[in-house]
């Protein structure tokens, strides 16, 4: 499959009279927004905003972020199974505007009220240390606003919010229709010198077993009860894998970062020339048994060693305990089929880095690359602008969690409190110095 993606770049977004792309500004009617989004009966009202990277403006009730894109050539579209009939996608010509997000901000009455299962949002500045944790703290975010009508249910609640997002984004992305982009990249799996070392990327799908939404999706499905998954990268870039937008918090990935997943772009931009890139294993994990890892395990490596792997990039995509020894024990299985395996993962490590990052070990695991700790405290300093849904004097990020005061300066408890806070899937340049 061919995928091209034309590049628009933001520089500037502007609300006005008209909806249009040009010059590098996107400018915005909101009127016309609110009332597409007001379209879904279950949403009660909505409002726009547009914060900037520099500002002191600190975003709170957060969902979810994602990137205006459009399918303008070839087979489905973007976010099949949501925004369209399900088809495979991965091939023609998309447009996204890069620099820019829609961000959603958004409030229900929930019928889940405590445990894993429960709705959780999270927080962005724009400005300090914070922000630096975060991706959204360097682009410019378009705040989508919803609140919903009562007596919706957990999963429509999900579903409302979602699709209020990837419509504003997709009509955002339809500004570039017959524009000249400024960037065009082309990726494909073409056939390459058969010396290359042959690689295989795993992404550790982490799944909630007692919520409505297990967490992720594959083509608008919620994975629950499956063996790992072999993908074209191609589908990744398309929307292919979303998220369960009721949880806000900084544990997994937003859908902007599965459109946009560091790992995999950089294996099909390095593929025929450093390396065989042969395609991307979608692997279940958060077993609860040590069977199901076990099982779990083999299955992934061997599906790996069917494919003529050399080598495995792998990363976990959750703070869970469970889900990290999952992705241990498949380190361990792929190493002993002799297939070298890199293991890409935050850790913990303490409020000041001096206890143990890693909850499980294997002495296959010989190549790990540590993304940061999410345990560290996360100073908040007092912004000149708070945006949000509905009253923002006090928000909660969790249920049965302390209530926090967003306008004014506090200290949060880790990094996962941000949304996309943890780096899970390499994006980001966190550091480490020793004194």
């Amino acid at each position: 499959m061919k995928l091209e993606i034309a590049t628009f770049f933001v520089k500037d977004v502007r609300f006005s009279s008209e909806t249009r792309y040009g010059g590098g500004v996107l400018e915005i009617n909101r009127e016309e927004l609110v009332r597409l989004v007001l379209e879904d009966k279950r949403v009660l009202s909505a409002d726009l905003d547009v914060a900037f990277p520099g500002e002191k403006t600190r975003i709170v009730k957060l969902r979810d972020a994602v990137e205006p894109r459009l399918k303008v050539v070839g087979p489905g579209c973007l976010f099949p199974g949501i925004l369209g009939p399900v088809e495979t996608v991965g091939a023609g010509k998309n447009h996204r505007l890069s620099g820019v997000t829609v961000m959603l901000s958004a409030e229900y009455v929930p019928t889940i009220l405590s445990g894993t299962a429960a709705q959780s949002s999270g927080i962005v500045d724009m400005w300090g240390a914070a922000a630096q944790l975060t991706p959204f703290g360097s682009t410019i975010n378009v705040i989508l606003m919803i609140d919903l009508v009562d007596g919706v249910t957990e999963l429509e609640a999900h579903g409302a919010m979602q699709l209020a997002e990837l419509k504003v984004a997709q009509r955002l992305a339809t500004t570039t229709i017959e524009k000249v982009p400024d960037d065009i990249e082309v990726f494909e799996l073409s056939k390459t010198d058969p010396s290359l070392p042959r690689i295989v990327y795993i992404a550790a799908a982490s799944i909630t077993w007692q919520s409505p939404h297990s967490g992720l999706a594959y083509y608008g499905l919620p994975v629950r009860e499956s063996l790992p998954t072999l993908m074209h990268p191609n589908e990744f870039l398309d929307g292919a894998i979303t998220k369960d937008v009721r949880i806000g918090n900084g544990s997994r990935p937003t859908t902007w970062s599965w459109m946009s997943p560091a790992v995999i772009l950089e294996l099909l931009r390095q593929h025929g020339k450093q390396l065989t890139f042969l395609g991307v294993i979608l692997q279940r994990t958060r077993f609860e048994t040590e069977f199901g890892k076990q099982v779990t395990a083999a299955c992934t490596s061997q599906m790996a060693r069917l494919l003529g792997a050399d080598g495995i990039v792998s990363t976990r995509i959750s703070t869970s305990g469970n889900n990290f020894m999952d992705m241990m024990l498949t380190v361990q299985a792929c190493e002993r089929k002799g297939i070298k395996t890199v293991f890409i993962t935050p850790e913990w490590g303490g409020k000041n880095g001096d206890e143990l990052p890693l909850v499980y070990y294997v002495p296959e695991a010989t190549s790990m690359i540590s993304t940061g700790s999410f345990e560290r405290d996360v100073m908040m300093p007092k912004p000149e602008k708070v945006i949000g849904v509905g009253n923002c004097q006090v928000v909660q990020l969790y249920a049965g969690d302390k209530l926090y005061a967003p306008a004014s300066e506090f200290t949060l408890p880790a990094s996962f409190c941000l949304l996309d806070g943890v780096d899970c899937l390499g994006r980001l340049n966190l550091t480490c110095e020793q004194y």
